[in-house]
């Protein structure tokens, strides 16, 4: 019996699910809920639930908070924080970006899902990204958008 592809949810896909003001982008990301989810084995993270949690608006947060709650919660180690410092070593970008890379490379994942495409999305990002990984002989996710897992245009 062939296992399932593990997938990685980051942050930015959970909140496009409720983005009104991105409605192409939400319409794509709940499409990619409602027809892959399933086809996978998915996680998020202690740094996810993190920034779900810091968001202000209390009913926003609620939904954020129900749409995952039954995925499984990978822990914030020691490993996922040294392999974040060394990506940051090599590549100016937020902290938390470097976080969900490491968490996803660390806990072997085969797809990183997000929207983030100034930052995670990129070509530049996913090189560095699979250099590092080759060297230290840890996995490497694939970094998507759901547009990718749904073969969309975006």
């Amino acid at each position: 019996m062939q296992s399932k592809p593990k997938l990685y949810l980051e942050s930015s896909v959970v909140c496009m699910y409720f983005q009104d003001s991105a409605s192409y982008l939400r319409d794509l990301t709940r499409q990619f809920w409602e027809d892959e989810l399933n086809n996978y084995f998915i996680h998020i993270s202690e740094i996810v639930l993190g920034e779900i949690r810091a968001t202000k608006n209390l009913r926003l947060r609620d939904l954020f908070e129900n749409l995952v709650r039954d995925f499984e919660v990978l822990k914030a180690t020691d490993d996922v924080f040294r392999l974040s410092n060394v990506y940051s070593s090599h590549r100016r970008m937020p902290r938390g970006d470097f976080l969900h890379i490491a968490m996803a490379s660390i806990s072997g994942v085969d797809f990183l899902v997000t929207w983030n495409l100034r930052h995670l999305h990129k070509v530049g990002t996913q090189e560095l990204i699979k250099e590092i990984n080759i060297d230290l002989k840890i996995p490497i996710p694939e970094i998507v958008t759901p547009a990718d897992l749904l073969e969309e245009d975006i």
